[in-house]
């Protein structure tokens, strides 16, 4: 890239409605200006272009313009046009050294701050990593936003954290798809810690056993007597019939058949031998019948004992008391006993097969004999009884799984406390409450976050670690250079323990500035020890800057396509570093270096010792003029202005002090200038380069001897007078005044 030329400046600081003459710039353009003219205008222009900010330009609109700020640049490869506080094309391949340079990125004057070593950081790194280092503060941001966000759920999700928990230990707890009945089931430890004494008074679950015919009831019905023929109850029941002695008639033969002597009927004496009926008597009267109806008797009793309402009411009520424990034993545990609708049939059942049972006793009871058959009442009663017996017997078969937990919880009561049983329940219930809405979509969520925050963090990691090892290259590499420019120009100082740090998250530059082997850490600032105010003067804070900036154009790869400006790059050096600086603004523009090189300076002396370094490559000169209150740019004869420009400015100005010509507002900035020059050309040994006329009036005033000491209160008067029209030239005056002025510095450096 390359400026052709400045084609518009309008409403910009001192350039009201600039003149602009002469033709196209060179590949080293020299611009010349004195002081308030404008030259920082024309670089907040360039820099206004190069990081495309119409701010730049817009706040160093012209005090009393009347219209906005217009800016025309012609370069080679086209226009490039400011109005309407934009511009048309942008061109960022600049590099600019000026004050505004060195207090943005080097030091501010008494003190390196954060942002400086973080700007200074930026420049070394360059484009790859400063790219590098905005992802990285990207990604940290990202992080930092997500942590916000993350800060805010968990402040959501806390309302929700059961007393006494974490909230790291409340999302850890794992999901139990068993959860309810535990959680119920932990209710009922609690409550059984709390009933402790009910608990403790319950018996188990326990029935008598249910009724049930005697064993061999059906049998003693269907049963006779061995001896006794089959047909013999019914001949003597016959025989009692047909003598009307059914009444205790049967107990009348069975009294009377031990009384049979020799078989005689003791009755009638009759012989009994060969009587059917007497040994039917005989069969049916014996010990075994005797025994036999005994039995019967036997079963009687034995029927009603275990078919009686009472044994029947006392199994329905031992059920029912099961069943009432039952509903008890449910508020503690799950015993798994349910009561059989059976139980209310007990009774009823238990009394009709009873009756049915009996009637069939009775039947044998008349005729001990005979068999009975099973009637049909009983029948039905006895198979109805059974079915209920077996649903019974069903409910009773759970008695021991329920009685093992009612056992269960009786043990647990004797060691478990109500504290431990609380503790229990409530992480039951936590774990319910983290797997249930709207915890479950909260915790899931701030899951999320905390992952996505993760991925961030790990992702600003790996940039982190990329641009730590890029930095450790290039801030080496930056080092080595910048202490080969800082030897060049004699420099007594070296740059040292070059790194960087992230204080303040973003990164910065971190290193120390070393005098032999002392160094001063440019971070630290104890008003105790040295620092950079102390140790380091202007030249040499000038000169820390400038080795800074050309070691940035010596890594820029591309430096062959951008245009360099230096705007008064020599502040406060001495002669040597002057001339070093001179050397490295005309390398800047040699073979292979910048494509173009401006230099603005209000020292004319310095831009000819510039000129004279330059050989085969186009240098124009030009300087900032001022009429009419605006600056205008125009051609400059720097061969005129610099050789011979002591006899022409001291005959102009002999001129007007004798009234001969010349105008009052040129001349009032004319004597100053010309006074350090005579200075200087009188003792040249003692008064260097770079020195005005007030560092000279201190050494004259230091010099008690000092041959200019008659002239010193003329010269004073000179500076102080002249002083305001070189910082402001629109100061107001009086042409008198300035002749008296101008007739008193004639004095001073003589007549020709």
């Amino acid at each position: 890239m390359f400026l052709k030329k400045i084609t518009t400046l309008k409403s910009v600081g001192r350039f009201k409605s600039a003149r602009i003459s002469g033709g196209e710039y060179g590949h080293f353009t020299l611009i010349y200006g004195g002081n308030g003219r404008g030259k920082t205008t024309l670089c907040a222009v360039l820099r206004s272009l190069q990081l495309n900010d119409p701010k730049v330009i817009l706040r160093r609109k012209t005090f009393t313009a009347t219209t906005e700020p217009d800016v025309g640049l012609l370069f080679d490869t086209g226009l490039s046009r400011f109005s309407a506080g934009t511009w048309s094309a942008p061109q960022p391949d600049i590099h600019i050294f000026d004050q505004q340079f060195v207090t943005e990125n080097v030091h501010g004057g008494d003190q390196i701050d954060v942002e400086h070593r973080r700007n200074f950081y930026r420049i070394v790194v360059g484009p790859t990593g400063v790219a590098l280092a905005e992802e990285v503060d990207r990604l940290d941001a990202d992080a930092t936003a997500k942590q916000s966000t993350i800060t805010a759920e968990k402040k959501v999700l806390e309302q929700h954290l059961p007393a006494g928990m974490k909230l790291d230990t409340f999302l850890k707890l794992a999901a139990d798809s068993a959860i309810d009945s535990k959680i119920e089931a932990a209710e009922k430890a609690l409550k059984a810690v709390m009933d402790s004494a009910a608990i403790s008074a319950r018996k188990q679950f326990s029935v008598p056993t249910l009724p049930s015919l005697p064993d061999d009831f059906l049998d003693l019905l269907a049963k006779g007597v061995d001896g006794i023929a089959a047909n013999a109850s019914a001949r003597i029941q016959a025989q009692l019939a047909h003598h009307a002695f059914t009444d205790a008639g049967e107990e009348w033969l069975s009294q009377g058949v031990p009384h049979i002597v020799d078989d005689r009927c003791p009755f009638c004496a009759n012989p009994l031998d060969g009587n059917a009926l007497i040994e039917a008597y005989r069969g049916y009267f014996s010990e075994a019948y005797e025994d036999h109806k005994a039995a019967i008797t036997d079963m009687a009793t034995e029927l009603n004992k275990a078919l009686s309402s009472t044994t029947a009411l006392k199994v329905e009520t031992a059920f029912k008391t099961v069943a009432t424990d039952a509903e008890f034993w449910a508020a503690y545990c799950d015993h798994g006993f349910m009561p059989s609708e059976a139980v209310d049939r007990i009774s009823e059942e238990v009394d009709a097969l009873f009756v049915a049972a009996k009637a069939m006793l009775m039947t044998k009871a008349a005729a001990p004999l005979d068999p009975v058959a099973s009637t049909t009442g009983f029948i039905e009663a006895q198979a109805k009884w059974a079915a209920t017996v077996v649903e019974l017997e069903a409910s009773e078969a759970t008695f021991e799984e329920a009685n093992r937990h009612i056992q269960a919880i009786k043990d647990a009561n004797a060691v478990t406390d109500k504290s431990t049983a609380q503790s229990a329940l409530d992480a039951l219930k936590a774990v319910k409450k983290r797997h249930t809405e709207p915890v479950l979509g909260l915790a899931s969520n701030y899951a999320t976050l905390l992952n996505e925050k993760k991925t961030l963090v790990d992702l600003k990691d790996d940039k982190k670690a990329a641009l730590d090892a890029y930095d450790a290259s290039i801030l080496r590499a930056y080092e080595a250079d910048i202490n080969q420019f800082l030897a060049s120009f004699g420099a007594s100082f070296r740059l040292a323990e070059c790194g960087k740090n992230y204080v303040g998250k973003q990164p910065q530059s971190t290193y120390c500035l070393r005098f032999d082997t002392s160094d001063v850490d440019v971070m630290k600032s104890n008003p105790d020890d040295p620092g950079f105010d102390t140790t380091m003067s202007a030249g040499d804070k000038n000169t820390f800057a400038l080795a800074f900036f050309l070691s940035q154009l010596k890594r820029d790869a591309d430096l062959s396509k951008k245009i360099v400006v230096f705007d008064d790059p020599f502040t406060s050096l001495d002669d040597f570093r002057r001339a070093m600086t001179a050397k490295e603004i005309v390398r800047t523009g040699g073979t292979d270096r910048a494509a173009q090189v401006i230099l603005l300076s209000h020292d004319k002396f310095f831009l000819d010792a510039v000129h004279g370094l330059i050989h085969g490559a186009n240098c124009t000169p030009f300087q900032i003029s001022t009429s009419s209150g605006s600056s205008s740019i125009e051609p400059w004869d720097i061969e005129r202005e610099v050789k011979e420009g002591y006899l022409h400015d001291h005959m102009r100005l002999q001129d007007f002090a004798e009234g001969r010509g010349g105008y009052a507002r040129d001349m009032r900035l004319l004597m100053r200038p010309l006074l350090e020059r005579y200075i200087r050309y009188r003792f040249p040994n003692q008064i260097l380069e770079g020195k005005w006329l007030g560092d000279m009036l201190a050494i004259i005033r230091d010099d008690a001897a000092h041959p200019l000491t008659p002239q010193y209160d003329d010269l004073d008067d000179i500076n102080g007078y002249t002083a305001p029209f070189h910082h402001d030239p629109n100061t107001t005056f009086d042409e008198d005044e300035v002749r008296t002025y101008a007739q008193r510095t004639v004095a001073i450096v003589g007549g020709c």
